[in-house]
């Protein structure tokens, strides 16, 4: 560039005319000499930049209308990340009324338990209703085997008598080749590591893949080593109605025993592998279009893959020994479709379980969101669990600084003839704006209800007829000053004995979240910090038909610090900093202080 604008003014400057050399040296042959003659300059030459393109988006499950007084439970892609989230049990700690139990860190079983019945939390992964197919967990879902990380968004929906997570996988829509990766490292020897690979082609194909690894090790008193590895694959093609693609799910695990800090039973080892895959076929988006309709086909398989355990069964005749690890294999047909105007939408599914038993659980969803009203309603026929529900839940805001939402819902156990088990909900808030805080007050009430055993941690733990129940809730959430905010929380059950929840238990979170756009307007700069303080009273769990065993309370206080910039964020979490001993299920010790820390980085090639 130096040469040719300095070309003409140097000549200018040349007075004396150089005669043409015309002696000829002489090159010495080449390696390359038969090659083509323009070889060397197409060696040489830049590479053409390949324009980047959008191009339309592979199909997505509907996302319900999430309706809450002060925040909605609903998190994008990055929002997810930022949160400090490894696992759906983690999501699910911000919610009042929801207890979760965990039998240790990373790897360990993890169950949460919403107004005391483990039973109550529902998944659906990609518009799949997720079934927990290991027979250890007794029909009550390992949050520890969901696969949070490939997610593109996230919702929780509180209903009045259950909690329905709704994620959703990650999707691609340019053409240029998207890649992250991940890698995170702390206490315990923990290691972790991500990558993603994601493009779209000049046709509408897509292809996606993914991965996560983590290992762990616990002290020798508390188990044995454990990692997990979970895969995501995806190839689809869209245009801007229609779309079809096809994913691949898999989650496969080695886990150690888990040794309990007091007498006890431990938890037994475990390896396993569970697959989950649709093929969909999907018309217009349920988020934008008026009118959408999809069809899905997937398949389940839990594959146990270690030592199988042996109990005796005795007959009249003979006794034989069975597996208690055995394989189970779902398929799972939907057809859904939906209408939205004018702020309404309706939508009804049809949901075909295919395997040991055959199920038909058709189901209606519809809302109203416009001005001050907002109505959500949800109604299901029973499924694996024999369990019927409907749920409906209103918000009123009349001004911009009064905020009221209630809530009813109604379970049918189909297993019981008598009618009095048919339990209903109740929930009800109120909501007072003072600046940018709102001040939050609520009651929560449960009818008698029998509560499923998660029987991962204790096969000894047992169905349980559990009374009625009423709590009390209450809130604080908001902007205290500029970048500086609070979510407070608390909530109080006034019945005893409390199986699967405690009295108290209250979850606090101060936190400054900027980016500081004055001093960098570029926006290349994030900065994210948080300090939470957790309280739980003492936890009860049924473990025979009159006997119970109780787990002692406990407080902790973590942090959490993110820093972005560009397209590179470093974190660092520090939970349980003051180093508390506490338990969470039955003598298994929650880890102490833990320390996890990485980088993830997105960027385009």
């Amino acid at each position: 560039m130096a040469g040719a604008v300095l070309q003409q003014p140097l000549r200018a400057q040349d007075t004396v005319r150089v005669r043409r050399d015309t002696i000829r040296v002489p090159i010495p042959p080449r390696a390359d000499s038969l090659l083509r003659r323009d070889s060397l300059a197409r060696r040489d030459s830049a590479p053409v930049a390949r324009r980047d393109s959008i191009k339309a988006p592979l199909a997505h499950s509907e996302m319900p209308a999430v309706l809450g007084v002060g925040r909605r439970l609903q998190w994008d892609r990055a929002e997810l990340f930022a949160t400090g989230a490894l696992t759906v049990q983690d999501l699910l700690e911000r919610i009042a009324g929801v207890t979760t139990l965990r039998a240790g860190w990373l790897a360990a079983p993890a169950v949460a338990a919403y107004l005391g019945d483990p039973r109550r939390v529902r998944v659906f992964y990609d518009g799949v209703e997720r079934d927990e197919l290991d027979p250890r967990a007794g029909g009550v879902s390992d949050l520890s085997q969901i696969n949070l990380w490939s997610l593109e968004d996230a919702a929780v929906e509180e209903g009045a008598g259950e909690v329905r997570v709704y994620l959703r996988s990650w999707r691609v829509s340019n053409t240029s080749a998207s890649t992250r990766t991940d890698i995170g490292t702390g206490d315990q020897q923990t290691n972790l590591y991500r990558g993603f690979f994601g493009r779209r082609y000049d046709n509408g194909q897509a292809l996606q893949f993914a991965a996560q690894q983590f290992g762990t090790t616990p002290p020798n008193r508390f188990g044995s080593s454990s990692d997990q590895l979970g895969l995501l694959a995806r190839v689809g093609w869209a245009t801007r109605s229609w779309s079809v693609d096809a994913s691949a799910n898999r989650a496969s695990r080695h886990r150690g025993v888990i040794i309990p800090d007091l007498a006890g039973d431990s938890i037994p080892g475990v390896e396993s592998s569970r697959y989950d895959a649709y093929v969909r076929v999907g018309y217009a988006d349920p988020d934008t279009s008026p009118v959408w309709a999809q069809l899905l086909a997937a398949a389940s398989k839990y594959d146990y893959t270690g030592i199988r355990t042996k109990r005796a069964v005795s007959s009249s005749t003979d006794t034989t020994t069975v597996s208690l690890d055995t394989s189970a294999f779902r398929a799972q047909y939907v057809l859904s479709a939906g209408t939205s105007v004018l702020g309404a939408r309706l939508s009804a599914t049809e949901r075909l379980r295919v395997g040991a038993r055959h199920w038909s659980t058709p189901s209606l969803r519809g809302s109203y969101l416009a001005g001050p009203l907002a109505v959500s309603a949800f109604l299901d026929s029973k499924g694996p669990g024999a369990l019927a529900h409907s749920d409906v839940v209103a918000q009123l805001a009349p001004t911009s600084f009064i905020n009221l939402l209630a809530a009813a819902g109604r379970t049918t156990d189909s297993r019981v003839e008598d009618s009095t088990w048919t339990t209903t909900y109740v929930r009800g808030e109120a909501g007072l704006r003072l600046f940018q805080i709102w001040l939050i007050g609520g009651l929560v009430r449960r009818d008698s209800a029998r509560l499923g055993p998660p029987r991962i941690f204790d096969t000894t733990l047992v169905t349980r007829a559990d009374g009625p129940a009423t709590g009390v809730t209450a809130a604080i959430r908001g902007s205290i000053w500029g970048p500086v905010g609070a979510n407070l929380s608390v909530n109080e059950w006034t019945d005893s004995p409390r199986y699967y929840r405690a009295r108290y238990q209250t979850r606090s979170e101060l936190f400054v979240a900027t980016n500081l756009l004055r001093r960098i307007p570029s926006g290349n700069f994030g900065l994210r910090a948080s300090v939470t303080h957790e309280y739980r009273s003492d936890v009860s769990f049924p473990t025979g038909p009159s006997d119970m065993t109780t787990v002692p309370g406990y407080r902790t206080i973590s942090t959490l610090l993110e820093l972005r910039v560009v397209g590179a964020i470093v974190s660092w979490q520090f939970r349980n900093f003051l180093g508390e001993r506490y338990t969470q299920v039955l003598g298994f010790a929650a880890p102490r202080q833990t320390n996890f820390y990485g980088v993830r980085w997105e960027f385009w090639n």
